[in-house]
């Protein structure tokens, strides 16, 4: 099993871990709708709101004074180590959920 058929088995499995896969029963049997992983050479757009949900539910008050991660009332921007853009998020939930829970 190659490295990317290793990353999409255990982004399926993240998937269905965080209730939102959909399961369709039948007289017989159940199906298991999953996302498509990558769409062309990018990640899902839902299944990157998950994982960054779940990154930002496991940082602390000490990655965002370190500057890893930068939020104003518009976005927030995850860095990498060396303070590029990662991750910037324009979702005002998400936003909002992270100052609350920085408060």
């Amino acid at each position: 099993m190659s490295a990317l058929e290793n990353l999409e088995k255990l982004l399926k499995k993240f998937w269905r871990k965080s209730g939102q896969a959909h399961v369709i029963a039948a007289k017989h049997s159940e199906f298991v709708i999953e996302p498509k992983v990558f769409l062309g050479d990018k990640l899902n757009p839902e299944i990157l709101k998950l994982l960054t949900l779940a990154y930002l539910a496991n940082t602390s008050t000490q990655d965002s004074g370190t500057g890893n991660i930068d939020v104003t009332s518009e976005k927030l921007v995850i860095k990498t180590p060396k303070g590029k853009p990662l991750v910037i998020i324009r979702d005002k939930q998400i936003i909002q959920q992270y100052i609350a829970q920085r408060a």
